[in-house]
């Protein structure tokens, strides 16, 4: 029997992993058993409802008090990186705090962020950092891989740390387009990675020191489902938030109250530009996000809203512990293919739309001066991540309010205007779009366990 160890700490994880087809693919090996890592009992419970096979086991491991050595490495792991995210980032912690202390870490950052330095912190922490959190997992499933899809986690590197020690070979797996510039470094080194895109290929080569010949490109799990394009039910949406039939759909994803304070300000406009005619036939749905919190002060003054609030939050703050099921995936891609234009400040679900050829517009404009960069949602288009989407040049970037309509109005009459520009996107930031990128990833699992332990190489 092969025994697969897979961390699913994160509700993205869940997603990205349980919720695509590199699930189905594992498990319909006979031969093949699932350990599955969760926070606690509440999540084991609700995975065991959607996912309960005699061949998965699932184990709970809280955030345990870490050692003083590990949590010196921890924070040392936070000046890997030095990419223009970074920079912003503390830049913006100086804002709030006017601490000088944020100077001084810019020049412990120049320092560290660099392959040879980072290459000694990392065989420092494997040999001097003795936590034995996961040793007794090894011992009883005896597991012949690793996978591990968020390498950022303390707890996710712990295991790392416990599966070399134990000459278990491991996969890592960026799950997102962000994590590399924009968290913190990875401290320990998998013996494969496997990555959306030939962009976060190379920031992993570069800022994580993974040979290339161990870093595989395979798309994302999370769009395989993007490509079945069932029969459209052109009732679908529009009956469930009680949408006249006739009116295009204009959808306004939020970027929450952590990072804007536009949001709402937005909302209102979107619906009274609609209302006075200035957007013609359409009609406004809000999607908020699955890992965030909305005002319910701010809905109420709102009765006409019509909005998506998908997935369940684990905590009161906005974060990583959230889940979303595969009743709130499908009305995302049901949303998603009946919507004639999406508008939104920076996020992911530009590439979502472009994803089914629709229009996308971010707002590069604020409707209230903020003074702190943090809450400025503008700032973040030059992030790393999200200026590299834009140099494709698939999402219109609106100055003014008037320019937003203008616009919104141009995409309504010519639903295909900058297609091409649309697919390059597609194409540079889902790698590999055919379906199966969850079979690539189960498959890059099975075959590394398959593979004779050849590295113990953490650097």
């Amino acid at each position: 029997m092969r025994t697969i160890f897979i961390t699913l700490f994160q509700g993205i994880e869940v997603k990205n992993i349980m919720r695509t087809n590199v699930y189905r693919e594992l498990i319909s090996h006979s031969d093949t058993r699932l350990i599955c890592f969760l926070d606690n009992q509440k999540r084991v419970d609700i995975c065991r409802r959607e996912f309960n096979h005699d061949r998965i086991i699932y184990e709970t491991v809280e955030h345990f008090r870490p050692a003083f050595l590990d949590s010196f490495f921890q924070a040392v792991s936070f000046y890997f990186i030095n990419t223009e995210t970074i920079r912003l980032k503390r830049f913006m912690a100086w804002e709030e705090t006017k601490n000088p202390i944020h100077f001084l870490t810019a020049l412990i950052n120049l320092v560290v962020a660099h392959g040879f330095v980072r290459r000694c912190i990392r065989i420092l922490d494997y040999v001097l950092v003795r936590d034995t959190n996961f040793k007794k997992f090894f011992e009883q499933y005896k597991p012949d891989v690793v996978l591990l899809a968020h390498l950022f986690e303390r707890r996710e590197v712990n295991l790392l740390r416990e599966a070399k020690r134990q000459k278990v070979p491991t996969v890592g797996f960026i799950n997102s387009w962000d994590k590399v510039t924009g968290r913190c470094g990875i401290r320990l080194l998998p013996d494969r990675m496997a990555v959306f895109n030939s962009l976060v290929r190379q920031e992993v080569i570069e800022h994580v020191d993974m040979p290339e010949s161990q870093v595989v490109v395979i798309g994302l799990p999370q769009y395989d489902i993007y490509t079945k394009r069932e029969p459209h039910n052109r009732k679908k949406v529009w009956d469930e938030f009680n949408i006249d039939i006739q009116k295009r759909i204009i959808v306004y994803a939020p970027m929450g109250r952590t990072y804007s304070n536009s949001d709402w300000d937005i909302i209102d406009f979107l619906q009274g530009a609609i209302e006075n005619n200035s957007i013609q036939n359409a009609a406004l749905l809000v999607r908020f996000q699955p890992n965030d919190f909305f005002d319910e002060t701010e809905l109420k003054k709102r009765p006409w809203l019509k909005y998506d609030h998908p997935g369940i939050r684990f905590s009161t703050e906005r974060g990583v512990d959230w889940d979303m099921s595969f009743k709130d995936i499908d009305n995302l891609r049901h949303i998603l293919e009946s919507l004639s234009v999406l508008v939104c400040y920076a996020s992911s679900m530009s590439i979502d739309a472009a994803v089914f050829n629709k229009p996308v517009i971010n707002i590069d404009f604020e409707t209230r001066k903020e003074k702190l960069l943090r809450k400025s949602p503008t700032a973040f288009y030059r992030f790393s991540h999200y200026r590299k989407m834009l140099e494709a040049d698939g999402v219109a970037l609106v100055k003014t309010s008037q320019e937003l309509i203008d616009r919104i109005n141009e995409y309504l009459n010519n639903p295909l205007l900058h297609s091409d520009k649309r697919a390059l996107l597609v194409k540079e930031q889902c790698g590999i779009f055919d379906g199966r990128s969850g079979e690539r990833l189960a498959k890059l699992v099975t075959d590394t366990a398959k593979n004779t332990y050849s590295s113990t190489n953490v650097a």
